[in-house]
């Protein structure tokens, strides 16, 4: 977690702008379209468009271009892409970190983000009833992200909760307006499991509200992914293929499996 990032003005506008956006009218928001993974998706419960809704959220997805038509809310755009810009040093500062670390390069992500497919975004959690047996509601089951690292902007309600290595499911104690990080898959394949993907999930609330703000981190696509020597030794053999970064991440966004949740149990070398 991440705080003292002087990004406090930058993030205060980011949920100020998100609320205003998922407190507009079903009709007005169902007008950001839906297009290539980008834009608008509705919770079940309100979806007027029904083909593009989500049981447990409603969220919006923003790339660092114009992807998609952004909502006509007043200092929308430009608040999106301050935070964007701001977001982005930060990447950059973790990716140096991780490099060193690793005994690479201090550059040796950052020269791979010339042209990020970096991703944000505004993510509503509605109450949700009560489990049929009682337990709190799920609306994010447990997942691992897919790309470099994801810097997630909380609002101070709680709800996440990780799974460290051999652990149980622990709550992420995190004051509004601090940055939570995750590592995602493309860097466990990068650092051969060197860095392990964070697995994680949302328990949600009859009552409350949360919003969320996560920024995807990732390189650019034609980025090839391949373990890094310094994280391949005898006992440690390199367990993945190489692949493009934008190969990686289309097959896990239009994929549904998490084959990354049960790492631990992992046997053989993944393709």
């Amino acid at each position: 977690m991440i705080v003292g990032h002087g990004l406090d003005d930058e993030i205060a506008e980011l949920f100020k702008v998100a609320r205003q956006f998922f407190d507009l009218p079903q009709q007005e928001k169902e007008r950001v379209p839906r297009i290539d993974h980008y834009g608008y998706v509705p919770h079940a419960g309100q979806a007027i468009d029904t083909a593009r809704q989500s049981q447990n959220t409603e969220f919006i997805d923003m790339g660092l271009g114009d992807e998609v038509r952004l909502p006509d809310v007043a200092g929308f755009a430009q608040t999106v892409r301050n935070y964007q810009r701001a977001a982005l040093d930060v990447g950059a500062d973790l990716l140096r970190l991780l490099a060193t670390g690793l005994g690479a390069p201090a550059d040796f992500f950052a020269a791979q983000m010339s042209n990020p497919q970096c991703r944000l975004r505004f993510l509503h959690y509605v109450p949700l009833p009560v489990s049929a047996d009682g337990s709190p509601p799920v609306p994010t089951k447990p997942h691992t992200d897919y790309g470099a690292v994801t810097i997630l902007a909380t609002d101070g309600v709680p709800g996440l909760e990780v799974k460290p290595v051999g652990g149980d499911w622990t709550p992420v104690e995190a004051p509004a307006g601090s940055l939570v990080v995750n590592l995602g898959d493309m860097l466990a394949r990068w650092t051969n499991d060197v860095y392990r993907s964070t697995p994680h999930r949302v328990v949600g609330s009859p009552e409350r509200h949360r919003f969320s703000v996560p920024f995807f981190v990732n390189p650019d696509p034609d980025t090839v992914v391949k373990c890094i020597p310094a994280c391949v030794t005898p006992d440690r053999p390199c367990r993945y293929q190489p692949v493009t970064a934008g190969e990686f991440l289309a097959s896990r966004i239009d994929g549904s499996a998490e084959p990354y949740i049960d790492a631990d149990d992992f046997t053989e070398v993944l393709s």
